[in-house]
């Protein structure tokens, strides 16, 4: 009887403490009358733990969403409505300098064979004489410069021991021959075009011959051939921007920011070293100069309009970090030699104790525990409304959920399913974060089944991607239709997405040829139409994916397998091999850039290279090219506009879904506007929620609130 009773009282004790429990929850009055400072404290969570506080090597995206804007700044940065703005630089000029080879072996109009001093006159003479119209307007001088050997060096794939294809640098000199020098007030993409009314219309032909080229590894001069002209051209385009500096910034230890520490994140950002993952950003740099103490002229090997967008990366200070620096780094820890000549920006403690110059400095990190930032208030700008900001590091959705009803941390990163919850709470906001990203299938097009655009529709049409959207991601997601983000200007809202249609995709596959045998599998010409989709380990989203695909395909009569596989062993033996049939993926991190050379042009489709579905489109390239070139914002919409149509016309991807990140916050934390007034959170146009995270504040009392 004992027992009997025990067992009815102890759920019914646990309930009561339970029940007790929920009501003891702290509010932020409660937490207010026993520790005052907690109202200027804010804590965020993070599942997991932080690797580098370091902007020049990390690739985690939570340390760089906690660093960017908080501890580092970059040059410039892009506001609420992903425009441009001044951040450590007050302004920029963007100008050019160009150069015209003088080529012996060319005939000029009228038979002349070209000398330095005939090249030089003539465009001189056509600039003064305005001959060359609206470009001659942004001339500013013209004069000559000598010869000179220029050391580059190609990048090649080649065979390692084991027979795979590795990257090799193979080091080459350019002679290159005497040039015109052209100073411009503005970058002009069309200049050899006018000057070749002056010059003749072949006079800017690409280079025939490859003797101008000293490899230094003759062995790979087949391999190396086909990238010589990147090196050098008749006419050479040298865009350049120069960055005026704000002046009166420090570093948080007190040093001046200066032209110096630009200079210097270029070099240790390039330097391979370092392996940072943005060194493929800089590659069209050609120099970065300081001009006195508050200004830096960047100077670019050839035209790229996205350049200024790659100034957005945050900087991190020459003092610390310079051979000098880490030279007093190796003498405090005592290193051994061989730690010595190991130590890089990557394996720094600068990376565990860093020094920015944002409206926060670095305070403490606990491994596993909690990194402590707290105001700067030396900050040159708009200082933060909060003084200590904690990023705590907890292990698992629901030990953060059960944190955040306890009000031990102010911002829960909630599951979609989690965060359904607390819509319907009046006691919190729900924020949807749109950060860049698209998931998608890709088909590796140099399989002969997925060559024809109807078999690569029809698998999209048989996907009922509302449904995954829906129940995989609780609706925080919407539908993708091409290779730009929505919420930038360069997606084509026009492009409506696949639709879902199965009898439709049934018909395509008809049309292409497909018809089902006795086994009810789709055949063309003696083959089935069998593949495997796989994706990588550990994520569930991609994996319900996998399931959801393979049930709607093989309802069409297609053999598909599926499989997932440990991240290493995805990247080596899959992607960077192309050696796969179709896989699930997803892009992201590339919002506000047009440029996607990288991931969709036909030159990119070698192993180690993004293009690994092997897509190939000559109108394609042609307006990738062009987005590079054309400085229009304008005309780069347009252009990007008719990209997006042909990509998604040729569905090298099925398109699935743009995540939305949920956010859960108390509805007593609001944005304090510059006259003390109050404005609810909400998510900008960029997608960001963090955008005006220096303006927020918590409230005891729940204040009249703009909407």
């Amino acid at each position: 009887m004992r027992t009997k009773w025990l067992l009815i009282a102890l759920p019914l004790a646990i309930l009561a403490f339970l029940l007790q429990s929920a009501l003891w929850v702290p509010t932020f009055a409660s937490q207010a009358q026993g520790n005052p400072g907690r109202l200027e404290t804010f804590i965020q969570a993070s599942i997991g733990e932080v690797k580098h506080l370091n902007p020049a090597v990390s690739s985690d995206f939570t340390a760089n969403r906690f660093m960017d804007d908080n501890l580092f700044e970059g040059l410039v940065a892009l506001d609420e409505n992903l425009e441009l703005k001044g951040k450590l630089a007050q302004r920029w000029e963007q100008t050019e300098v160009a150069y015209v080879a003088v080529l012996p072996e060319r005939a000029l109009p009228g038979g002349e064979r070209p000398t330095p001093g005939l090249v030089l006159d003539r465009l001189k003479a056509a600039w003064q004489r305005g001959d060359l119209g609206e470009l001659g307007g942004s001339i500013q001088s013209v004069s000559l410069v000598p010869a000179e050997a220029r050391a580059e060096s190609v990048t090649v794939l080649t065979k390692n021991a084991k027979g795979r294809d590795e990257p090799l640098d193979v080091p080459v000199t350019v002679q290159v021959p005497e040039r015109v020098r052209i100073e411009l007030s503005r970058i002009e993409p069309k200049l050899f075009e006018g000057l070749a009314q002056v010059l003749g219309p072949h006079y800017f032909d690409a280079i025939a011959s490859d003797e101008r080229f000293v490899i230094q590894k003759p062995e790979y001069r087949a391999l190396v051939r086909p990238k010589l002209s990147e090196l050098w051209q008749v006419g050479e385009h040298n865009p350049v921007i120069t960055f005026y500096l704000q002046p009166g910034v420090r570093w948080h230890d007190g040093a001046p920011f200066t032209a110096e520490d630009v200079k210097f994140n270029y070099q240790a950002i390039v330097d391979p070293k370092n392996a940072s993952p943005r060194a493929g950003a800089f590659d069209s740099v050609k120099s970065v100069e300081p001009i006195g103490e508050l200004t830096a002229k960047v100077t670019y090997k050839r035209l790229y309009s996205p350049a200024i967008l790659d100034w957005t990366q945050t900087l991190v200070p020459k003092h610390a970090l310079d051979a000098a620096g880490l030279e007093r780094e190796k003498q405090r820890r005592q290193l051994s030699e061989r730690d010595r000549s190991q130590l890089s920006l990557r394996t720094t403690q600068f990376n565990r104790n860093p020094i920015g110059t944002g409206p926060f400095k670095f305070v403490k990190w606990l491994p596993n525990q909690y990194i402590h930032v707290t105001r700067n208030d030396a900050y040159w700008g708009d200082k933060a409304r909060y003084r200590d900001f904690y990023l705590r590091s907890i292990p698992d959705y629901l030990t953060t959920e059960l944190e955040f009803g306890a009000g031990a941390v102010d911002m829960y990163d909630a599951l979609p399913h989690q965060a359904e919850r607390y819509r319907k709470d009046p006691r919190y906001q729900v924020l949807s974060g749109n950060d860049g990203a698209f998931s998608f299938i890709g088909y590796n097009l140099r399989r002969p089944i997925f060559q024809d655009v109807r078999v690569r529709r029809a698998l999209g049409m048989a996907l009922d991607v509302e449904a995954v959207i829906k129940y995989v991601l609780s609706g925080e997601g919407k539908r993708a239709t091409g290779p730009y983000y929505s919420i930038t200007p360069y997606n084509d809202p026009t492009v409506q997405p696949l639709p879902y249609d199965v009898k439709g995709a049934a018909e395509l596959l008809g049309q292409a040829g497909w018809k089902k045998n006795a086994r009810g599998v789709l055949e063309k010409d003696g083959k089935t139409l069998s593949f495997t989709l796989v994706t990588n380990a550990g994520n569930p989203q991609r994996k319900a994916i996998m399931t959801v695909a393979q049930d709607a395909w093989t309802k069409l009569g297609v053999d598909v397998k599926i499989q997932d596989f440990e991240w290493t062993v995805f990247l080596e033996d899959f992607i960077q091999t192309n050696n796969f049939d179709a896989l699930v993926m997803g892009w992201g991190g590339g919002s506000s850039n047009p440029d996607i050379h990288a991931i969709w042009h036909s030159s990119q489709t070698h192993p180690y290279e993004h293009n690994y579905v092997g897509y190939e489109s000559a109108e394609a390239d042609e307006l990738i090219e062009k987005i590079r070139t054309t400085y229009d914002p304008k005309e780069t919409v347009e252009l990007a506009h008719r990209l997006h149509r042909v990509i998604a016309a040729d569905q090298p991807y099925t398109f699935l879904y743009e995540p939305l990140k949920p956010y859960v916050f108390d509805k007593r934390i609001t944005i304090e506007k510059a006259d003390g007034s109050q404005q609810k959170l909400s998510t900008p146009a960029s997608g960001d929620v963090f955008q005006f995270f220096r303006s927020w504040r918590k409230q005891v009392r729940q204040e009249p609130v703009r909407q």
